[in-house]
């Protein structure tokens, strides 16, 4: 598990969204109330610290590992871009591989096509920008042939909310072009809002394939709000109880 911090006024507009659930609730007891609010408290910064990074996934229809996020957005770059709004900068779609300049990813067939980064070391930028259609908290990638010089950033309207480089997937991140921890499915989960990735690297390449993206709940969350609306309901019940007539 990876710890980043969001900006303040996020954690301060969870806490006014969510703080209605308990104190809408007229009925309940001053003790009930300010118990849903210290667990609001607790699930606004739960929910705006950690990043959480596992390695499962499934194989799609060609072998290939991907998501298993019910409902995430696939890309597999068959289509081209397709799935992203656009993607430019310094990379390309490409197929197999070419001695020095890109490796296909452990798996990958030399027909599957893949996303490789940067397709020029001799440009200024050797980066790749990628924009959603919509703002997203997961993202899942095939990771091929991991290097400590490969990064991985999350934009939000074009200012950097999160970043991993390859020593943050695995030890050593060497570009072993076979072996399972530098060729694996990576997912990122509970990230601060992005609606754009940066795959960048300073030297031959960074190889990835079906990228996935999904808001999905948070499961610190959706803990911390069970547990609330668990206190809300018991309040209830004795409330209940306490005013049935004798």
């Amino acid at each position: 598990m990876f710890m980043l911090f969001k900006k303040q006024p996020e954690a301060v507009q969870c806490l006014h969204n969510h703080a209605s659930t308990f104190t809408g609730e007229s009925h309940l007891t001053l003790k009930y109330a300010i118990r849903g609010l210290l667990v609001v408290g607790a699930l606004c910064g739960a929910s705006a610290n950690a990043v959480t990074i596992t390695y499962d996934s499934t194989l799609d229809a060609q072998g290939i590992p991907t998501t298993t996020v019910a409902g995430a957005t696939v890309v597999n770059f068959s289509a081209g871009c397709t799935g992203y709004t656009s993607c430019s900068g310094n990379g390309l779609i490409v197929q197999g591989s070419s001695p020095g300049r890109y490796a296909a990813p452990g798996l990958l067939s030399d027909t599957n096509p893949y996303l490789s980064v940067p397709l020029d070391l001799s440009q200024t930028t050797l980066s790749a920008t990628l924009l959603l259609p919509t703002t997203a908290n997961y993202f899942g990638l095939f990771w091929g042939s991991i290097d400590d010089y490969n990064t991985l950033s999350f934009l939000l309207n074009g200012s950097t909310v999160a970043s991993f480089t390859g020593l943050d997937i695995t030890s050593p991140a060497n570009g072993n072009q076979s072996a399972p921890a530098t060729n694996t499915y990576v997912n990122f989960f509970d990230l601060p809002t992005f609606n754009g990735v940066v795959i960048s690297s300073t030297q031959y390449a960074f190889e990835s394939d079906n990228h996935a993206y999904a808001s999905v709940p948070e499961p610190a969350t959706l803990a911390l709000l069970s547990a609330g609306l668990l206190g809300m309901g018991v309040g209830r019940r004795r409330r209940k109880v306490t005013s049935m007539p004798a």
